[in-house]
């Protein structure tokens, strides 16, 4: 199979539309929100369900949710599958007669979302599967899965309030579904899997979603021996796995993660120390709306560079309601493909062009470093006085830190051209230019210290009090 066979579309406009509202201040706004729309699936003759679902791939939904509930068999001939998008009903029609009457008494609330119901018994089969013992998951392979899904454009990406789920072999995605349930979007996976004879036993299943009974019970059920995820754990679904011989990880962002059954189906081949960690812009939980002391990291960036400019504004993709606490105006990248921080420069220029009249200059924080320089951006405009250099950015300890830079106005149009050619590093595109690097002194904290993970998050709190005790 080729890579990402199926990815999201979040440019479909039946997915995610526009809608308009007022935020705590009474000020208008204008959001992306992921449409919902009920299904009706009937088996045969017989009513099943009905599920709440975005409405994309209706047919693999359909067939996976009844291969999960244990309604179809995996040696099921389906000999018609009917979706009728006005009705909002899906047919699935096999040659075995089927009647389900009694199993559709039985329910089980789950802890998923949406639908969170289940019927039958949920341990129906379970410990009659055996899992390949032969599969393995490298740790190059985890790695590089991790930055290409959370890189990828997304319905969640573009609006929020969404799950995804990857079926992925060795280091590539191969089918992406995302659907406001969780359960949804490995229900579509697991159809997909069916209809078209996909083998499970070489394959790992990526989940954004919390690693819990009900995701052990239907990654068992697909026969697939790897299940990873962002998310953390419940203990029930750790138990699971480990009768099962799953191999669980959660909390798989960037250069960690944590294994907590069938390790023995890890292969450390790569060291996690030459690994980046992942980017900000691509988190599904930005670190910048965790508290440092009394207020989110990013109020503290706020604090520490809005006096040194005439006006600020946040760069961020998604659903820009979720910084409304910040008074600040979102500013989304003016070009499409999730590009990185240069995007993010792009659309800062453009946003002050059409903002701050005769402005001539951008300055650029990242927004994870609450201990900036106060007085960053006179720093770095007298870096530019003497008319030697265009560029000028912040450096400490022999690193330069060129998302804490100053953009002169002039540069958007060869910063636009430079995104559409490809170029993504921003050290590839400020070598064009002759760039001042302003060194800062580092005594106990270094200025330009970000706050990526947890454990960055507790390093943060103690030079904090560090720098309040003195």
């Amino acid at each position: 199979m080729k890579e990402f066979a199926i990815k999201p579309d979040p440019e479909d406009p039946r997915l995610v539309r526009r809608v308009s509202g007022v935020d705590q201040q009474g000020k208008p706004v204008e959001t992306s929100v992921v449409m919902e729309r009920p299904l009706t699936l009937f088996l045969n003759g017989q009513e099943i369900v009905t599920m709440m679902t975005i409405g994309d791939h209706p047919n693999y939904l359909a067939v996976g949710y009844l291969l999960n509930q244990n309604m179809l068999r995996a040696d099921d001939v389906v000999t018609g599958i009917d979706y009728d998008e006005d009705l909002e009903t899906v047919v699935v029609r096999t040659k075995r007669r089927t009647n389900f009457e009694k199993k559709l008494r039985k329910k089980t609330l789950t802890s998923g979302c949406a639908q969170g119901t289940v019927f039958g018994d949920l341990m129906e089969k379970f410990d009659e599967i055996k899992l390949s013992p032969d599969a393995v998951l490298k740790t190059s392979w985890l790695y590089a899965l991790s930055k290409k899904i959370n890189t990828t454009p997304s319905l969640y990406l573009a609006a929020g309030a969404i799950h995804g789920c990857v079926l992925c072999e060795q280091d590539r995605p191969l089918v992406y579904m995302e659907d406001v349930g969780r359960h949804n979007a490995v229900d579509k996976i697991a159809g997909y899997m069916h209809l078209h004879g996909v083998s499970a036993a070489d394959k790992t299943f990526y989940t954004t979603g919390r690693l819990t009974s009900e995701m052990v019970i239907k990654t068992v059920q697909m026969r697939i021996p790897i299940l990873v995820s962002r998310s953390g754990f419940t203990a029930w679904g750790v138990d699971l796995a480990r009768r099962a011989g799953l191999t669980l990880i959660g909390r798989a962002k960037g250069k960690r993660f944590l294994a907590l059954a069938g390790e023995s189906r890890i292969v450390y081949d790569a060291d996690a120390a030459d690994v980046a960690e992942e980017d900000k812009r691509n988190r599904r939980k930005a670190s910048i709306e965790e508290m440092l002391g009394e207020k989110p990291i990013l109020a503290h960036v706020i604090e520490r560079a809005r006096p040194q400019v005439s006006a600020l504004a946040l760069n961020a993709n998604g659903d820009p309601a979720r910084f409304r606490d910040f008074d600040l105006p979102v500013v989304p990248d003016s070009i499409a493909g999730f590009a990185g921080p240069l995007a993010g420069v792009l659309a800062g220029l453009d946003w002050a062009v059409a903002a701050v009249p005769g402005v001539t200059h951008l300055a650029s924080f990242a927004t994870d470093a609450p201990f900036l320089p106060r007085d960053l951006v006179p720093r770095l405009v007298a870096a530019l006085g003497n008319g030697r250099f265009e560029l000028a950015a912040a450096a400490s300890q022999g690193r330069t830190h060129p998302v804490f830079g100053l953009w002169p106005i002039g540069i958007r149009n060869a910063l636009r051209e430079a995104l559409q050619g490809g170029v993504r590093k921003v050290d590839i595109f400020t070598a064009r230019y002759p760039l001042a690097a302003v060194d800062f002194p580092v005594d106990e904290i270094d200025p330009f210290f970000n706050t990526n993970h947890q454990d960055d998050l507790e390093t943060a709190r103690l030079l904090m009090a560090s720098e309040n005790s003195r």
